[in-house]
């Protein structure tokens, strides 16, 4: 029963998404600019390390990545890029991060099997971003969703000045694909504990947003090295 009525409960809640939805797809280039930058970082990441042909690779499709990083958030997907830090699940009525990630990185294998690279990397893409977000403290903790836009608008506000987030030469590989989602929350919620009793929002927002760009950055680097494998085992 309870299932049911939350199936019910997400129903409405998309109806009424699909109203605003046009107003959202308007701000969606400049709202996916971070996912972008960390795409690029991490593939910097790769080349520093040593991996030239891994960067070279996904040099040559960063279009592609990044058109799947952005169709991410396309038609209110987003409402699904929530995971619980501790219980492993997304907003009331939704699917959850953790499970998304697995859906699209599935899928790029499956283009991968078929042939068809550039429809993978897109895919790709689109699995980076469920990683991406599961650094941010407001998408692994509902409790905090309240501050969520504004801590988005405040990140793609410094990028947007010209604000460089340094790159550390570092890359997190992780043997279990599904380790990327599970480990980030964990570190999005230490995070957001280590920094909370910071007054000053300016310097509690760099601080953690300095911290979770990197994270993003490392990850995905290291998901790109599991997925490169995939492809080239």
């Amino acid at each position: 029963m309870k299932k049911q009525f939350e199936a019910t409960y997400g129903k409405t809640l998309k109806g009424l998404m699909v109203t605003i939805n046009p107003i959202k797809k308007r701000i969606m280039k400049t709202h996916c600019i971070v996912h972008k930058f960390i795409n690029i970082q991490a593939i910097e990441i790769l080349k520093n390390k040593g991996y030239r042909e891994v960067h070279t690779f996904y040099k040559s499709y960063v279009k592609e990545l990044n058109n799947g990083v952005t169709w991410a958030d396309q038609d209110f997907k987003s409402s699904n890029h929530f995971y619980h830090h501790i219980t492993g699940t997304g907003l009331y009525g939704f699917s959850n991060a953790l499970t998304e990630f697995n859906k699209y990185y599935k899928c790029a294998l499956r283009f991968v099997e078929a042939g068809d690279l550039r429809q993978a990397m897109f895919y790709f893409g689109a699995a980076c971003h469920l990683i991406q977000d599961a650094t941010v403290p407001q998408h692994v903790n509902n409790k905090l969703l309240k501050n969520h836009r504004n801590f988005e608008l405040w990140i793609i506000g410094r990028l947007m000045s010209d604000y460089s987030f340094p790159i550390f030469n570092e890359i997190i590989k992780q043997d279990n694909i599904e380790d990327y989602i599970k480990n980030n929350a964990t570190f999005a919620s230490d995070t957001y504990i280590s920094h909370v009793h910071i007054k000053n929002k300016e310097e509690r927002y760099r601080k953690v947003s300095t911290l979770i760009v990197q994270r993003a950055q490392k990850t995905t680097a290291g998901l790109m090295l599991n997925f490169y494998n995939e492809i080239y085992k």
